[in-house]
């Protein structure tokens, strides 16, 4: 409902989504490999689920907001999500690599249960990150401007409309200016 009311569109809604699913579902697909190699607790699918939502949302968000930007600013898709990937995704991975680094943290502990976990969790946002600087400039790509909230055929920012989606202002010339009086006006006196 946030992202919705956020982007007022289902399509951008359910960019984040679709994305930060398909890095859960991958991940799980890794953890269950993992569990054959090394001893991996019970609830450390759960957790890497949770941790995946969390980021992988997150992550798309950052990208697909910078994509939008890009859109407004009057750039083709496939330049605004070039941009959006170029800045943002710079970004996730710096903050993806950030939290790895944190969570696997948890193997300076010397606790055994807890090493299997944090190997899991650090999968999940290292599979994520992958997800949203990959499949998510895709269906940015497969999306196009026809989905986004507001936006004509022809592309973003609508007709008539400026790059803030508020309606065009005509360009400020010397006769419109604040500062020239008008000769319909009076004159002021001194």
């Amino acid at each position: 409902m946030v992202l919705f009311l956020a982007f007022g569109s289902l399509a951008a809604t359910l960019l984040p989504i679709v994305t930060a699913l398909a890095a859960v579902g991958t991940a799980a697909a890794g953890i269950s490999l993992l569990g054959h190699v090394m001893t991996v607790a019970d609830f450390a699918p759960m957790l890497g689920t949770l941790i995946g939502l969390g980021v992988g949302i997150d992550y798309a968000l950052f990208i697909v907001t910078r994509h939008r930007k890009g859109l407004r600013a009057g750039l083709s898709v496939q330049e605004s999500a070039e941009r959006a990937v170029a800045v943002s995704g710079r970004a996730v991975v710096f903050a993806g690599a950030t939290v790895c680094i944190a969570l696997l943290g948890m193997l300076t502990l010397r606790l055994g249960f807890l090493n299997g976990v944090a190997l899991a969790a650090s999968l999940t946002v290292v599979l994520t990150v992958a997800a949203s600087v990959t499949l998510l400039p895709a269906l940015l790509g497969v999306i196009g401007t026809r989905r986004w909230a507001g936006a004509s055929a022809a592309g973003w920012p609508p007709r008539g409309r400026g790059p803030t989606g508020a309606p065009a202002r005509p360009p400020a010339g010397p006769a419109s200016s604040p500062a020239t009086p008008s000769s319909s006006a009076p004159p002021r006196p001194p």
